[in-house]
């Protein structure tokens, strides 16, 4: 069995590099052999097989069985005119009438509105003076902020029937934006964008009380996590299970449990007393909370793919800078145990996208190992007394020789990046 399978897997390496260095003439030929092999029968696909066999010298026929079965259920057609003719010339005409209908409506715009100027100031006058009260009413801070709100919902509700795919997202994703900045403008009671960022800010660093932060930062986030998670299963989209972390973690930050047991959550990032900045703790909290919460994801087998590949990216972004001394300042054990919890959750990483068949995954954990010896190989021989100043050029051409030799290892055993 352990043959076999070792056969199987050298025969995909053979295969991926020869698709690798085919052409496009040569692919194209094997999309057509694949083509007729599925719609005009063997006997066809043979014969065209034996015109074309010099123009595939590399491939044998039961190779470009596989490669052409490959091709055909990867491949996108797309329309491109190269030889000119009545219908190309017909379509082009029809083009150029709508750009000159575009172009009428544009000079007749502009017409309009050099014409209104000269009494734009009547105009304005008078509508002034008639609806002053009404839109003092209708716009005043706090009208235009439930109004917003109200918006956003309906921009929300009614945005996934929208047919056009870059209307129904700018439409979806101003909505969740401006749900989200009016629901805290009202839980703040702060209409300005401004004041009410900076009050969000003081609460994530603890600058206020649970009750406030919990109300101003926390119900906000949630309501616009609710949202997102609603679009998850509406939308055709599959992003938006992605977006759903920014909030949620916003969220899952202000949450009781989480403010009360910052001291412990602390000690799961740095164990040990350490004199570190308040910035830095808070740092060690929310990265502690991010890791809890990547484990409980990785255990369950209903949570989206796409939910566990962001919550890992965002805890790489953590840990990394983490894992550097000049970072956190955080003393030689603490240090020490920083670096082993991140390489300890990157191959953690690897292994959860290996069982659970997760790709991204498995790139978060390579990418995040490739991050990490290229941020050690600066940092380590600074930490022992070595300084790079004047040696930077020498520094990236052996940072060059690292990269090359790990991209070296990966096309020699592909298999070995390969967990599922």
């Amino acid at each position: 069995m352990l043959t076999c399978s070792a056969y199987a897997q050298t025969t995909d390496n053979d295969l991926a590099r020869t698709l690798s260095v085919l052409s496009v003439s040569q692919k194209k030929l094997l999309y057509q052999y694949g083509t007729l092999q599925s719609y005009a029968g063997q006997p066809v696909a043979d014969s065209f097989w034996r015109q074309h066999a010099q123009e595939l010298k590399e491939v044998t026929p039961e190779q470009a069985t596989i490669l052409a079965n490959e091709l055909l259920a990867n491949t996108e057609l797309v329309y491109k005119v190269t030889k000119p003719s009545r219908l190309q010339a017909l379509r082009g005409v029809f083009t150029a009438s709508r750009m000159l209908i575009g172009l009428s409506g544009l000079i007749a715009a502009y017409s309009l509105i050099h014409l209104l100027s000269r009494y734009w100031s009547r105009i304005f006058g008078w509508l002034y003076s008639k609806l002053y009260r009404l839109f003092y009413r209708l716009f005043s801070p706090r009208m235009l902020t439930w109004e917003l709100l109200a918006l956003s919902v309906a921009g929300i509700w009614r945005g996934v029937l929208i047919g056009d795919q870059t209307l129904r997202t700018v439409v979806v994703q101003v909505s969740v934006f401006t749900l989200w900045a009016q629901l805290t403008a009202v839980a703040t009671r702060q209409d300005l964008i401004k004041r009410y960022l900076e009050q969000v800010a003081d609460h994530l660093e603890r600058r206020g009380t649970i009750r406030e932060a919990i109300v101003e930062v926390g119900l906000p986030a949630l309501g616009a996590t609710l949202a997102l998670v609603w679009l998850m299963f509406r939308a055709p989209e599959d992003w938006y299970a992605y977006e759903v972390i920014i909030p949620g973690m916003i969220a899952l930050f202000t949450l009781p449990p989480v403010i009360y047991l910052h001291k412990v959550l602390k000690k799961v990032v740095l164990p040990f007393p350490t004199e570190s900045l308040r910035a830095d703790k808070l740092l060690g909290v929310y990265t502690a909370a991010t890791l809890l919460l990547w484990a409980v994801l990785a255990l369950l087998p209903s949570v989206p793919p796409q939910v566990l590949v962001a919550v890992s990216v965002l805890l790489a972004c953590l840990l990394l800078p983490m894992s550097v001394e000049e970072v956190t300042r955080c003393g030689t054990p603490n240090y020490i145990w920083l670096q082993v919890l991140t390489v300890g959750w990157l191959c953690a990483c690897l292994l959860a996208g290996g069982q659970r068949t997760i790709p991204m995954l498995n790139w978060t954990g390579l990418g995040g190992l490739l991050l990490y010896v290229i941020i050690k190989y600066w940092e380590v021989p600074v930490l022992l007394g070595y300084s790079w100043k004047n040696r930077k050029a020498l520094g990236s051409l052996g940072m060059a020789a690292i990269i090359w030799a790990i991209a070296s290892l990966i096309r020699w055993q592909p298999q070995w990046f390969i967990w599922f």
